[in-house]
């Protein structure tokens, strides 16, 4: 089954500096602008220059060593430039001054997703997830581990969570109809795949598992028309899936 997981390719470091600064003026009674190395170093994260990006955040952070946003951008930067053991390190660094920053346990999370150690990657993206309930990536990353742990209700959960503050989001309606494929509730997952479909028209697995649903419930007129869609939008699979309509 051709299941999408979709964590962010990327995240911008110029978006999170902006972002927690914001967050952390509402909480501060004296306001927190971003200084001119934090500036300095957004502009320089923008352009895709992460070790200029580094060398300013590291001199915010010897001007100011107990601002938890310091840490985190470091940690981020640590994480574009490949260097994960200190990206953890800065980021836990991070959450140990503000532990409300359910960004930071998401990349954790993230990084020990990507090293293969789930366990603690489930730990990290349910603490962020507790913060923050429309942290979309944490609940992509929560529900393609417990998929494949076979824990398919628990992974339903999770894109179902994801659509209540997301309606539009083709991925999670995929995942989820994934997710109702793997309990054999095919009406369940035709609706979901074509809400996938139809904000993503160029799904083609979406229809392509519209087609072996529809085949499940003896319906081989519209599962044709379903294959026959996915064939246009390329997936050759749908081919043989036709011809045995034939």
């Amino acid at each position: 089954m051709e299941f999408i997981f979709a964590l962010a390719a990327g995240i911008a470091i110029a978006t999170v500096i902006i972002t927690a600064a914001k967050a952390n003026q509402n909480r501060n009674q004296d306001g927190l602008k971003l200084n001119p190395y934090q500036l300095r170093a957004q502009e320089y994260a923008t352009k895709g220059n992460f070790q200029g990006a580094k060398s300013e955040i590291e001199k915010a952070i010897a001007i100011n060593p107990g601002e938890g946003l310091n840490y985190y951008a470091l940690g981020v930067i640590h994480y574009n430039l490949k260097q994960l053991a200190k990206a953890i390190k800065n980021l836990k660094q991070a959450i140990l001054i503000d532990r409300s920053n359910a960004d930071a346990w998401f990349m954790i999370g993230r990084i020990y997703y990507e090293r293969y150690d789930y366990d603690k990657a489930i730990k990290y993206f349910k603490k962020s997830i507790e913060l923050n309930p429309a942290m979309t990536k944490a609940r992509f990353g929560l529900g393609t581990i417990m998929f494949d742990r076979g824990n398919v209700d628990e992974a339903a959960k999770q894109y179902r969570g994801i659509i209540k503050h997301d309606p539009m989001n083709a991925n999670a309606h995929y995942n989820l109809g994934s997710c109702y494929l793997e309990k054999e509730m095919f009406k369940e997952a035709i609706k979901e795949h074509e809400v996938a479909a139809s904000i993503d028209h160029d799904n083609a697995y979406a229809y392509y598992w519209i087609g072996y649903s529809y085949i499940q419930l003896n319906d081989r007129k519209r599962a044709a028309v379903a294959f026959a869609k996915s064939l246009e939008r390329g997936f050759e699979g749908a081919a043989d899936a036709l011809k045995d309509l034939i």
